[in-house]
């Protein structure tokens, strides 16, 4: 996928920008607040509807606007064009606009235009809770396949019912359990097809990771992945099927249901897994060096490019977000190495361009200057 024209109307000091990016490298720099990663910003709700920085939208809207636009054409790796418009208005239901059709839901654009993105924030993956992993393979597997997103979306809902009906028996109110019954057949047969598709996805996704992380590091360090899914004996997970995982979480929750009623929440299910990220056998989040943790974190995200070219059999945008200020000549050098090898559209920020320009030989490049959301 190659993008091959972005506007952006009204994104944070943005007030009307139009890019036309090449199909390597597209290097964006200037000083912190200048705009510069408003434009991975505005990519980014082109493929999720949303920016990938955990903000609301108004936000996201220029200071003194209530809206924001941002629209992209772009090709695929067949030269089919594809085109999204995505219009935040005051509050209102975001009006989205595709190739596909108009006034689409959120759902219907998420791997239309297959991305990889990468920012400091994104640490967190490693160092953070188990949430934060969760949401990496929530979004990856989003992109990967509509069902996996259907069902995610069907476990939330039926997760917020639940909450909603425990936590009025926690307050007092005399709740029937027939109210609650309804939502745990919802809840244990969405939770039992996340559960077995994050299992396969596990199982498919190492090679990649192990491999990428073999190439950042050297090959000196063995690293792991592993899915340890809530409530679930972790030492069957490779043999678990899709109905016995439905009827193990349809059990629990009827034993559960008067812990649930005093505590007022659902207490099992997907929405509290780990994956465990280990280096040398050991857990990554407790033992890994400062070092190891940025090379664990470029390890998944190519991995990720990787695994979504395969599934998606087409090459997703790589966007790095302000990465190489905090990386050393070598991981930069390695990161550089890893866009010329795979060869895709890729949008960069940083301060300074000086950062990678002795890396990017051989790749076709632009570079654009940003200042107060103006682009030469």
């Amino acid at each position: 996928m190659k993008i091959t024209k972005l506007n952006i109307i009204n994104i944070r000091n943005h007030c009307s920008t139009e890019i036309e990016p090449v199909p390597g490298l597209n290097i964006f720099y200037g000083l912190n607040g200048s705009g510069k990663t408003s434009v991975i910003e505005s990519v980014s709700i082109c493929g999720f509807s949303k920016s990938f920085m955990p903000c609301p939208d108004q936000a996201v809207a220029r200071q003194g606007e209530d809206s924001y636009t941002v629209s992209c054409k772009a090709v695929n790796d067949y030269d089919i064009p594809y085109f999204v418009a995505v219009n935040y208005s005051g509050g209102r239901k975001k009006r989205i606009n595709s190739t596909f059709g108009d006034n689409l839901n959120p759902k219907d654009i998420i791997g239309e235009m297959p991305m990889v993105i990468l920012s400091p924030d994104y640490k967190m993956i490693t160092f953070g809770a188990p949430s934060d992993r969760r949401e990496f393979l929530d979004r990856l597997l989003s992109q990967a396949g509509r069902k996996y997103l259907d069902e995610l979306i069907k476990l939330r809902k039926a997760l917020k019912q639940r909450n909603n009906l425990l936590a009025r028996a926690k307050s007092g109110f005399d709740l029937d359990y027939s109210m609650v019954e309804p939502w745990n057949e919802v809840f244990a047969n969405a939770a039992a097809e996340i559960i077995i598709r994050r299992r396969n996805f596990i199982r498919e996704f190492i090679p990649y990771f192990c491999n990428t992380y073999d190439f950042i590091a050297g090959g000196n360090e063995t690293v792991g992945i592993k899915y340890l899914p809530d409530s679930l004996p972790h030492q069957e997970i490779d043999n678990l099927e899709l109905k016995s995982v439905e009827e193990s979480y349809s059990k629990q929750l009827k034993a559960r249901i008067r812990e649930e009623y005093a505590r007022g929440l659902t207490t099992i299910g997907p929405q509290k897994d780990e994956i465990l990220i280990t280096v040398n056998g050991r857990p990554a989040k407790d033992s890994a060096s400062q070092g190891q943790h940025k090379s664990l974190l470029i390890s998944l995200k190519f991995a990720e490019f990787d695994y979504l070219k395969t599934i998606k059999n087409e090459t997703p945008l790589i966007l790095l977000d302000d990465i190489f200020a905090e990386l050393d000549g070598e991981r930069a050098a390695k990161v550089i190495q890893l866009i010329k090898n795979h060869r895709a559209q890729t949008f960069i920020t940083l301060t300074d361009k000086g950062l990678i320009e002795s890396f990017i030989g051989g790749l076709e490049s632009r570079s654009y200057y940003v200042s107060c959301g103006r682009i030469e």
